[in-house]
């Protein structure tokens, strides 16, 4: 067996990673100093939350990790590398992976795998320009189903389904509640 070097590819992924362990480092910090420093015990989960931070103490994994985790997985599943993946936790939590296939439908476009923690998965044309991305088709049912079933999902676009194009908003999840989701797949 052929040892795979850790070569330019492998540097964004790994860069990704380490940044997402010290984002988590300073986020652990932040929450302690906020305990330190709150006049009133029972004030400190009001400014924790101000700020979306958890208690210094708290087990839970943060959004960022369980993503991170959770687009490893689908990655692997999907076949797109992991310096074609992409994703950021702010108001809106999301998620980018970069198909190297396009459709009969559309040969000459690239297509993108894009998750939104309201709307779940979709594939989409990649915009040109300032174009808007069109959603060619949504996975239905949970926003975070195992990655199993989102590579069927895009191998079932890129074959020409579109089953789920018109499917409904799933409800959406509390972020905790996400996190855990993402974390125990």
């Amino acid at each position: 067996m052929t040892a795979i070097p850790a070569g330019p590819a492998a540097q964004p992924a790994s860069d990704r990673a380490r940044n997402s362990r010290e984002h988590e480092r300073c986020r652990v910090r932040a929450a302690r100093t906020v305990a330190r420093t709150a006049r009133d015990p029972r004030g400190e989960p009001l400014l924790l939350s101000i700020v979306d931070l958890k208690p210094a103490g708290a087990a839970a994994p943060s959004l960022d990790s369980a993503l991170a985790g959770y687009l490893r997985q689908v990655a692997e599943e999907v076949g797109v590398p992991l310096d074609a993946v992409t994703h950021e936790v702010t108001d809106t939590a999301t998620a980018y992976l970069g198909l190297s296939s396009g459709t009969a439908e559309h040969p000459r476009r690239d297509l993108m795998l894009v998750w939104d923690e309201r709307l779940g998965w979709s594939v989409a044309i990649e915009p040109r320009g300032d174009d808007r991305s069109p959603v060619l088709c949504r996975l239905r049912g949970h926003v975070a189903p195992p990655a199993g079933t989102v590579a069927q999902f895009v191998a079932g676009v890129l074959g020409g389904d579109r089953g789920g194009q018109l499917s409904p908003v799933p409800p959406q999840l509390d972020r905790a509640t996400l996190a855990a989701h993402l974390n125990a797949l």
